[in-house]
Formats: structure tokens, sequence, C-alpha cells
């Protein structure tokens, strides 16, 4: 009998989180926490207050235990009373980090009191919180501890880093910890300034969510000018500096975080020169490749390179990434993972050197590592220079799709407005990258201009109508970018365009495809049926309608083979047989006979 079997599970009404925080660890085999901690026994209150009123109650409840001359029984009373008036967890922070304490040391013994004893979430963050202000280093094991509870890791680190707890803590904390929670422990880290952080920093596996605020956080904190400027450097420096950096270059919505990195160029010039040294892998190639799309269009081409440095870059890594022994990486990719890193590779090989002259207009489709993410970016550039990071960071480079297949920059003698880029917040907020575009005899001319005083106003430019006209067709006929499934996606919705009575037939008045999956390679079909479809159908779920999904998975057909084969079983078979339920009126869906998600 194993000692999970062994254990009698603890009564969560009389079981302080803390005593079942180290009872969950104590009967885990190997010692490891599942992915967002252990979860907690019981539920937060349903009928919680409002944020405001959880405040008010909150405020009263802690000066009342505040004045209680006894401990235990101040915890115990608050304890109970915060679920039991409706204060939810997550609105405890506040109030405790406003508090007026005029006893630091019954506030502290209130706090150990709660962090030791409390059997609900919100007890438990009052304790937390309160010792985040006035405990000490002995507190530093419970709060260890109550991190690996489910919704406790950030404040419980927080109160670690308060407390000034050594490194070596928290990166025991991080060996309990999954990987992905590893978030809150990589910022603190990052701010330790000693060998043992700055080494787990270096030593984290790549990781798909590392965001690019976060990415310059671990770049400054592990120093990488001066480790790459000392012989000799290892692979794992290499690296990683090659995965902070293209994680900086992502375009977020803001200033790219590439541009605030105060070391790029030299981090940039040093990595490359050193990239023969990084030994071929599937991993390593695929850091080489990100870098060279990031210096060819990215946001890092704006950095205060001086004369040819950039090129001269591109240049080493064309030579590199073109090797024969680079190339047979990509022929040993056998696992289904590696296989889709492979062929993304093969896709963007060679996109970052054939198109870097800098006059007039250039058009690059860039489709970013998959173990990054899915995001497919047309990054326009003008003389050279890649025109959203540069004009409107507020903004995202659109898609292919948009900005090639509705033929947006096509230029006609009659001006016509296009959008190029929207506000990452919203067109509301931060406005609309737009510009006029017009035909003048020889020239194609660009206007900026502004929706309401409101985004950038592009200046003018005047580009040779040929050339304009040549490069728009390239890019636009172009679709060696193309994952299969995004082909397939594409000729569907070309089909179903073409011929509308395919979906007539079923009284579908509206339809969308789009491709998913962690490696994007399935194809989702959606379907919009009933009386009730308007031009919002998702605006009203008391309609009579319903949201019909189909999926097909990759099954190894050429794209043509899959749009033409999905198209026919459309033609000939009713979706609603085929279909799953994913969205609209559940009642509806029951009276068609279909049976909504909600009923498993």
């Amino acid at each position: 009998m194993s000692a999970r079997e062994e254990r009698t599970p603890l009564n969560s009404r009389t079981t302080s989180l803390y005593d079942y925080a180290l009872f969950r660890h104590g009967i885990e085999p190997d010692g490891r926490v599942p992915a967002g901690g252990y979860p907690l026994p019981g539920d937060p209150p349903s009928d919680a207050l409002r944020f405001m009123e959880a405040t008010r109650v909150l405020a009263e409840l802690l000066g009342t235990a505040l004045d209680d001359s006894d401990p235990a029984r101040a915890a115990a009373t608050l304890d109970r009373r915060l679920p039991e008036l409706g204060v939810h967890p997550n609105f405890v922070q506040h109030p405790v980090t406003q508090l007026t304490v005029t006893d630091e040391s019954a506030a502290r013994v209130l706090g150990r009191r709660l962090v030791r004893t409390a059997t609900s979430a919100a007890g438990l963050g009052v304790g937390i919180h309160l010792l985040t202000r006035l405990g000490g280093p002995e507190d530093v094991p419970r709060l260890t501890a109550l991190a690996l509870l489910r919704g406790f890791l950030q404040p419980s680190v927080r109160a670690l880093s308060a407390l000034g707890c050594d490194t070596d803590v928290l990166i025991a904390l991080g060996d309990l910890l999954d990987p992905d929670d590893h978030g809150c422990l990589i910022d603190e880290l990052a701010d330790h300034d000693d060998p043992a952080a700055r080494q787990w920093l270096l030593d984290l596996p790549p990781r798909p969510h590392t965001g690019p605020a976060r990415a310059r956080h671990i770049a400054t904190a592990v120093r990488f000018p001066d480790l790459l400027e000392h012989e000799p450097v290892s692979a794992t420096v290499l690296a990683q500096a090659g995965r902070m950096l293209t994680r900086m270059a992502q375009e977020t919505g803001s200033q790219a975080e590439i541009l605030r990195y105060k070391a790029a160029v030299p981090v940039y010039e040093a990595l490359v020169r050193r990239a023969d040294r990084l030994p071929p892998s599937l991993d390593h190639h695929a850091i080489l490749l990100s870098l060279a799309l990031d210096l060819s269009s990215g946001p890092p081409v704006l950095l205060d390179w001086r004369p040819g440095l950039r090129e001269e870059l591109l240049g080493l890594l064309e030579a590199l990434l073109s090797s024969p022994e680079r190339a047979e990486v990509l022929d040993g990719a056998h696992a289904h993972e590696d296989r889709y890193r492979a062929a993304w590779i093969r896709r963007m090989c060679r996109e970052p050197f054939e198109r870097t002259a800098p006059a007039g207009l250039r058009i690059h489709v860039v489709e970013r590592d998959p173990e990054i993410g899915d995001h497919v970016e047309t990054r326009i550039l003008l003389d050279g220079r890649p025109l959203v990071p540069q004009v409107f960071p507020e903004g995202l480079s659109g898609s292919p799709e948009f900005i090639l297949g509705t033929d947006l920059l096509h230029a006609t003698p009659e001006e016509r407005e296009v959008t190029l880029s929207t506000a990452y917040c919203s067109e509301g907020c931060c406005g609309t990258l737009s510009v006029t575009v017009k035909r003048d005899g020889d020239h194609v001319v660009w206007h900026g201009r502004h929706q309401d005083g409101i985004g950038p106003r592009l200046p003018e430019h005047r580009f040779d109508a040929a050339a304009y006209d040549a490069e728009v067709e390239r890019a636009r006929t172009d679709d060696g970018w193309c994952r299969a499934a995004r082909s397939t996606v594409r000729l569907i919705e070309a089909g179903l365009g073409e011929r509308p009575d395919l979906l007539a037939r079923w009284d579908i008045p509206q339809s969308w495809c789009r491709t998913v999956g962690p490696y994007e390679d399935t194809v989702e079909v959606h379907f919009w049926y009933g009386p009730g479809v308007g031009r919002d159908p998702a605006g009203d779920e008391a309609a009579p309608w319903v949201c019909l999904t189909w999926r097909l998975a990759d099954d190894g057909r050429r794209p043509e083979e899959r749009a033409a084969a999905a198209l026919e079983r459309i033609a000939t078979t009713d979706p609603k047989t085929y279909c799953r339920v994913t969205g609209g009126n559940p009642e509806y869906a029951r009276a068609l006979g279909l049976r909504p998600q909600d009923d498993g």
C-alpha cells in the first residue's frame, strides 16, 4: 500500500491550510507540486462581497482582532467570519497593506497565528500579508510551505522577498514547482544580485511563456555583456542569450523591450560572432534563425547600429545556418514537436537573407518559432526600417491574410484609406496606423492621416510605381511561409466564398475557419445556425441560434486535398450531423436534437 493510500484525508473544516500543505507535500511520491499548486479544500464564497465592501468589512474585523487580548481567539474568529461574510481571498491584500498598525507586536502575533492555523483562504491570506509587513526570518519555513498551495505562490514569494530570504530557499522552492509556475520566482531571483541566482536564471530551460519584459529582466540580471566577453563562453550562455534577445524583440503593443535593453547591440554582436560554438541542434538552429529574422526586419533594426554591423551579423548567421552540419539536424527531427519546428525552419530559412535592400517598400512575412507562439506577422519596411515598431509601437504587425489576402496595399488612381495596424488595447483607445494609398503617374503615394487625432500620422512616402507593384504582387503570391493547416483554412474559406450555396442549402448564414492546437496543425470550422444569428451571433445567447464546430486533424494530405474533401462533405452532408455544439442557446440546441457542450 502506498503512502498516499495509508494516510487518512484531512478534514478541511478543522485542519489548517498550513497543515494541509505539509500533508499534501508529504504524500507526494516524487515531491513535485502539480501545476498551479495543490488545490485548496473547499471553495471561496460564491456570494462574495464586492471589493470596496469587502475592504470595509475586513478593516473592521482586523481592528476588532487586533484589540483582542487573546490572539488565538482573535485569529479563530477572523478566520471564521471572513468566509461567513463573503470576503473573497483576492480582496484581502489591499486592506491589510493599508491597515494602520499601532501595535506591531500584536499584529505580528496575529499574522503568525493565522498562517499556522487558518482554515479559510481569506484568513490565510490575511496572515501572509501581515507577515509580509511585519514578519521575520523565523517565518520563512511556513511561508515556503504555503507557496505550494494554489493561489498562494505569489503572495508567499512576495512575503519571502520582503523578509529578505536567502537565494537557496527560493531555488529549492523552484525545484518543487512545475516550471510553468516559475514566473514570480524568476522575477524575484532576477533581483538577487548573487552568483547562485544568476546561474539559476542561466540554467532555466526554454519556456514558451517567458514574455519580453521578463526576458529583459533576466538578461539584465545575468549580465550577458560580461558573460560573453570573458572566455571561455559556454553554449548554455550563448543559447540563453539568444532566447532572451528573441523574446525581447517580440511586438507586444508597446515599445519593444529590445529597444529598452541598453546592452542589445553589444550582446547581439558578441553572440553572433561566437555562434559557431553552439553545437548543431534543432533548438540552436531555431535560436539562430530567430535572431536572423529579427535582425533583418524586426524591432532590432531600429537599434543604434554602427554602419554595416547589422548586415555583417546577418552574413555570419547566413553562412552558419547554411552549413551542411546544421542542415543535417533538420533531417534528424523525428519527434512530433520536432518535425513541426523543423518544418518552420525550412519555411523561414531564406526569409531573412533575400529581401534586405533598404530602398522603397519591402514586405516580410515572418512566422515566429512555434516554441514561442504561432503568430505570423506581415512586417512592412519603409526604406529598410520596420514601420509599425518605429511609428506605432501600440500596434501589432498585421496578419498576411489581412494585409495581403485582402489586397489592402493595391494602388489605384482613386485614393483610398487603409488601416495597417490597430492598437493592441483598442482602436478607440490608442487609434490605428492608417494611410491613404494612391497611384500618381509613375509613383505610388502614401499619405499619413489621423483618426480623430488618435494614433500616429505617417509622413508622406513616394514609391516608384513599378517597384511598388512588383513587391506587393510578390508578397501576395508568395505563400512559402504558410503552414499546411493554414493553407487548408484559406482554401476552405475561399471555397465557401465562391460557392455560397454550400451553406445556404443547410440554412447556415455565417461561418469562419481557423487553425488551432499547440502547433497550429488542426483546422477548426465554425458554423452559426438558427434564426437568431445576427451580425454579432455571440451577442445574445438567449436568441435561437447555435455555434457548430468541426475539427479536422492533420491527416498528412496536401492542403488542396484536405480543403476539397472538407468542401465536399459540407456540400453533401448537413453539418449538424457531424459538428459539436460549442456555443449559443442550449435550449435551442436541445430542441434541434443536438447536445450542448455543457451536457458533456
